[in-house]
């Protein structure tokens, strides 16, 4: 289902970009500090992106993929197909750990082996869980990202506070003016509430991934 945000969506035309939604599925996303669950306002969450994507160029694709389980796994190769987005959104099941810098890498080949070859690409990363890698091994992954103009958003939705610097460190390497972020949302804010204002929905003024807005970061403040 969409989240009722979707009907504040920009009706402004976005930048024609293929996306990959990578999911945290980790045991974490159980918790109950965003309502009704971080798993459930997560979907929502992807929800809503994936719809702007689709619904803003209709030229875009979406992918998704899990990060956590056995490993990282692509439920959807990039499409424009909103049924099967928002099927694979649905259908994804806890279990195990965040595989984050595995889990980007996939993520790049998905892109990489996209059918429409034109546009930007990015990768849309929600993490609610604890980031185990370590920060070199992130800013490694960034930098080769940014090397082949891959732009990044992270959303933050969990763990806040042991993640922050290890995140900001990540989008700052594969940064590339200014068309990646990292948003950061608080326990008790409601996610969608804090994309749509966000860099992530309103893009269109950077270039390299396609994209660009309102800077490197943003954090929601609960009200």
């Amino acid at each position: 289902h969409l989240p009722a945000s979707a009907l504040r969506l920009s009706k402004a035309n976005m930048p024609l970009e293929s996306t990959v939604i990578c999911l945290d599925n980790s045991e974490h996303m159980r918790n109950g500090d965003y309502q009704p669950s971080r798993m459930e306002s997560m979907q929502d969450a992807a929800n809503l992106v994936s719809t702007q994507k689709i619904q803003s160029n209709p030229e875009s694709t979406v992918g998704v993929m899990s990060l956590a389980g056995k490993g990282p796994e692509l439920l959807a190769a990039p499409t424009e197909d909103m049924g099967k987005i928002m099927g694979s959104i649905h259908d994804v099941s806890l279990a195990g750990k965040l595989n984050f810098v595995d889990g980007v890498q996939v993520a790049w080949l998905a892109l990489k082996h996209r059918r429409n070859k034109n546009g930007g690409q990015r990768i849309v990363v929600f993490v609610g869980s604890p980031v185990h890698e370590e920060l070199k091994a992130l800013t490694k992954v960034g930098k080769l990202l940014k090397k082949n103009n891959i732009a990044v958003d992270v959303i933050s939705m969990g763990e806040l506070e042991d993640n922050q610097a290890k995140l900001e460190e990540f989008v700052n390497a594969v940064n590339s003016s200014n068309n990646s972020h990292l948003v950061s949302i608080p326990a008790g804010v409601v996610p969608c509430d804090v994309l749509i204002t966000s860099p992530v929905l309103n893009e269109g003024m950077g270039d390299g991934g396609g994209g660009g807005g309102g800077g490197g970061d943003a954090t929601a403040t609960a009200a």
